[in-house]
């Protein structure tokens, strides 16, 4: 359980990334639709992103691991993400730098056509990871900045459906529905009950708990 867990904080903690692009700041609530797409499986899952100009807080449901939540700044390029365990609440600092963009294992391409996904008109493109068998289609948007979902920086807006590939399967991410009434600003607080530590440190406590701890090796 303690390596699934890490595992899925460091899938968020490097999920979330890109600051390049510059547009009209975006206010509101996204909500995807996580599928597991390469093989059935009964886990439900979701992610809820709410948004007020360069604030995200970015919420994951899984019926595995259960709720998980990642508060960034924009700006200030700072990024945590909050977890609940019998030890205490922690809230594991991230670097959240520009990624370095002279390598991808993705492509983007255009193409002809567009689709409608939760009443959001977008358009159509080609999709390429190295890590997937065959080419994809993902749908985006030029009406909100791709940095407000995190996930692809080089996209050319918000993308509505896309896919996250990785060595443990493909996922499908479709968006269900688009809010635009602004958060309240203590969304993006982190609360007063969570400890502040860097990810070297709750690796390193990760460790020592498990070996104390029968059956989480």
């Amino acid at each position: 359980m303690i390596k699934a867990l890490l595992f899925f904080i460091l899938f968020l903690g490097l999920n979330f990334v890109g600051l390049s692009q510059n547009s009209k700041p975006f206010n509101g609530t996204l909500t995807y639709r996580i599928e597991r797409v390469d093989v059935k499986d009964s886990v439900e899952a979701k992610m809820i992103i709410f948004a007020r100009d360069s604030l995200l807080k970015i919420v994951n449901f899984n019926s595995e691991l259960g709720k998980q939540e990642t508060i960034k700044h924009l700006t200030q390029q700072k990024k945590y993400v909050l977890i609940q365990l019998e030890e205490g609440n922690f809230a594991i600092q991230f670097k959240d730098d520009e990624a370095d963009t002279s390598v991808r294992s993705y492509t983007f391409k255009k193409q002809f056509g567009h689709a409608k996904i939760a009443g959001v008109r977008g358009k159509r493109l080609h999709f390429k990871h190295e890590l997937a068998k065959n080419d994809l289609t993902v749908i985006y948007t030029k009406q909100i900045a791709a940095k407000y979902l995190g996930a692809y920086d080089n996209a050319p807006g918000l993308l509505l459906q896309y896919y996250v590939v990785n060595d443990h399967g493909l996922y499908k991410y479709t968006l269900e529905s688009l809010d635009e009434k602004i958060p309240p600003l203590s969304i993006f607080m982190i609360p007063p009950d969570y400890q502040k530590i860097s990810l070297k440190a709750f690796m390193e406590k990760s460790v020592k708990t498990s070996t104390t701890i029968p059956g989480t090796n």
